[in-house]
């Protein structure tokens, strides 16, 4: 029976008839034969040379005779001849588990009885004797093997042989000589080499990309900003920082230069000078400004200015420059200003500035929170030069900008600018002077300039301003901090994330001193670390980080509109104990008393570090499905105390706590959060484990807790 195999396997063909040789016959009658009585290294041709032999499994041939062999030059008989017709008529073989612990290395004289022994002989050939005989199974072509095993597909057994099947025949044959499998001719030691070190190359290269992307990866994830957004400012007047000690009690440019390390460790980004314009009487009416473009010579010369810009530059921070718009420039049109040298000039100016009506901030609020939003206003959009009129290039404004920015200045405050929204021409000027300073240089303005002005004004307002000035009233109690800031965060600027950044201000140089005004002298301390909890761009007043107070001088009653410009203290400030000006110079204001002692002296560096490292305090609004929202909010107001808390998704929360009243306060604010520890604090704190079932908070006192997850 023969059975088909697929093309290119070994092929079986099974004998329909047991061989008639005596011996085949006593070997199938045996009882004890109940396994396959061959394997490789047993294949022995039949019958055996010696036929006085009557068992051929005795002896030391011990091999199991096949059929269909015949010794050497007898002639096959017709059965082996009919077998080997159908093993040659095969296109494969199947391959019937002949590897065996037997197929092992002949190096044995070859029998006599071997057929490979007869193969190798005919072929002239002695090498292939040596090999083993599986080997020689697959490189002998068309050689015939018999194999003896139980047929499995006999119907009845011979009951004589106890039940046993009997056995049959099997031929195995090789149809294809070696050189018909290509993969024998191949150089597998290369091969192997050759994949080994690719699959190394590979898994080294994943190794250095995966490492290369580690160490690359940024530390923090955080959302870019630009040095205007989240950065600390510090507004000076000039007059009143530092004198360079050229015996005037005025300060200067060299002044301002001296102090530049005392703001950098204050974690100072941007420098904000009040007006530095040359005047008739500097700094005692220094709003009475004769040009935009040129400095006072009191505070120095160009010289002197650019070298403080340089150093300001070298410590990777920023200069901005108040442009005192009103009263001086009278409108945006082609005519000239008015002349300074004119005492009725003058006057009718003074009497403007008096009878100035602006909008209380509820209004203010109110405005800009009804006020229509253009959705189409890029309000990024500052690279394409604006057609203007030819005489807005010959504005003293735009010169003026022109002439600062040659300088190194980095940015404008453009204060009285909430008086031209009505000017025809001020579209194009906006356009025009945020044009010439570019992307990286800023301009700033009041949020009153957002009030009641066109769409168009409203838009380009947002389109080239980059920050807002708000200024909170921190006198009249934490409720009325609360309700300016929860507008401030709910209005017009924190609609669209684009849209220009608070500049939160809580002194001013035309207010009076927080410390003088607050119910506990310290206070201002904490007002400024609030001030750094807000979203937005904080700003403290020369003198409130360690608060300072008006002059009480009853002296030069003419300057007492400007008591809150006294020099600044240095005592405690350095080691040398430098003072303003030298002992023998009179400065051009009456000092103020020394500030009263608090706990929070030298928190300010502390919190400007927490806010540049800290997400949640830095970042101004949280985009979620489109919508921008404000990520601060006040919690708690109540006898004097503010709780501000900032967030950020999957980060820590932050939240300040500030008593502002004059006495202390016990409060149960578990209902509001659990517990945290203080992060930036007065010594007693810092580091502690706080828990708001029982908060306990001295006057004056405030620190930064952050919130357990």
């Amino acid at each position: 029976m023969s059975i088909p195999k697929p093309d290119g396997r070994l092929s079986v063909v099974i004998a329909n008839e047991i061989l008639t040789s005596p011996s085949s016959q006593r070997l199938i009658h045996r009882d004890q034969q109940d396994e396959e009585t061959s394997d490789c290294p047993l294949l022995t041709p039949s019958p055996p040379p010696e036929p006085s032999s009557n068992n051929p499994l005795d002896g030391g041939g011990g091999g199991v005779i096949a059929t269909g062999f015949k010794p050497h030059g007898e002639p096959p008989t017709t059965l082996d001849q009919t077998l080997c017709n159908n093993i040659n008529s095969e296109d494969g073989l199947a391959f019937l588990n002949i590897v065996n612990s037997s197929c092992k290395q002949l190096n044995d004289e070859p029998s006599s009885r071997d057929p490979m022994v007869e193969t190798s002989s005919n072929s002239g050939s002695s090498s292939d004797t040596n090999e083993p005989v599986c080997t020689q199974l697959l490189t002998q072509l068309n050689t015939a093997y018999n194999h003896l095993a139980p047929d499995a597909q006999a119907l009845f057994y011979n009951q004589d042989n106890g039940g046993k099947p009997p056995l049959t025949g099997i031929q195995l044959v090789v149809p294809k000589p070696p050189k018909n499998y290509g993969f024998m001719s191949w150089n597998w030691p290369v091969i192997r080499k050759v994949c080994f070190w690719s699959l190394m190359s590979l898994f080294t290269g994943c190794i250095a990309i995966a490492i290369g992307i580690i160490a690359t990866m940024p530390k923090k994830c955080d959302p870019r900003v630009e040095w205007w957004q989240g950065s600390l400012f510090y507004e000076i007047f000039p007059a009143s920082f530092q004198d360079s000690y050229n015996n005037d009690g005025i300060g200067d440019f060299r002044g301002i230069t001296k102090r530049l390390d005392y703001l950098q460790n204050l974690g100072v980004k941007g420098i904000r000078l009040n007006s530095i314009f040359r005047s008739q009487q500097y700094p005692q009416h220094y709003m009475d400004i004769e040009s935009l473009t040129e400095a006072d010579p009191i505070l120095g010369d160009t010289a002197d200015f650019t070298k403080m810009v340089s150093a300001i530059h070298q410590r990777n921070m920023t200069l901005i420059l108040d442009l005192l718009l009103f009263p001086f420039v009278k409108d945006f049109g082609g005519s000239a200003n008015l002349s300074s040298n004119d005492q009725f000039v003058r006057h009718k100016r003074n009497e403007a500035i008096a009878a100035t009506d602006l909008p209380s901030r509820s209004e203010t609020m109110e405005s800009l929170l009804s006020a229509p939003v253009n959705p189409s206003v890029d309000v990024s959009s500052s690279t394409v030069r604006p057609t203007v009129p030819s005489f807005l290039e010959e504005h003293p404004v735009t010169k003026s900008i022109r002439h600062w920015s040659d300088l190194g200045v980095d940015g404008f405050y453009l204060k009285g600018l909430e008086h031209y929204t009505n000017e025809k021409n001020f579209v194009g000027a906006l356009r025009l002077w945020k044009t010439i300073l570019g992307s990286k240089r800023i301009m700033m303005c009041s949020e009153n300039a957002l009030l009641n002005v066109p769409d168009d004004v409203r838009d380009v307002i947002l389109g080239r301003m980059d920050l807002v000035d708000v200024t909170l009233d921190v006198v009249n109690g934490t409720k009325k901090i609360m309700d300016e800031v929860s507008e401030t965060l709910k209005g017009l600027l924190f609609q669209e994330a684009g849209y220009p950044w608070i500049h939160w201000s809580t002194g001013s140089v035309d207010k009076p001193r927080l410390a003088s005004t607050l119910k506990v002298a310290n206070a201002s301390v904490a007002i400024a670390m609030m001030g750094m909890m807000l979203p937005g761009t904080p700003s403290i007043f020369y003198g409130d980080e360690i608060g300072m107070l008006n002059s009480e001088s009853k002296e030069h009653q003419d300057l007492n509109h400007l008591y809150q410009l006294v020099p600044m203290r240095w005592d405690n400030q350095n080691s040398n104990d430098e003072t303003f000006s030298k002992p023998t110079a009179a400065p051009w204001m009456p000092e103020s008393a020394k500030p009263a002692a608090t706990n929070l002296t030298g928190l300010l560096p502390e919190m400007s570090k927490l806010r540049n490292e800290t997400m949640p305090i830095h970042i101004k609004v949280v985009i979620k499905n489109k919508v921008s929202t404000a990520n601060g909010k006040v919690r708690y107001t109540m006898d004097d105390m503010i709780v501000i808390e900032r967030w950020y998704p999957r980060r820590n929360t932050y939240v300040f706590v500030a008593n502002l009243g004059m006495h202390s306060q016990t409060k149960d604010l578990s209902s509001l959060y659990y517990g945290g520890h203080v992060v930036v604090g007065p010594e007693h704190k810092l580091n502690r484990n706080i828990y708001f079932k029982e908060l306990t908070i001295p006057p004056g006192e405030a620190f930064v807790i952050k919130l357990d997850k």
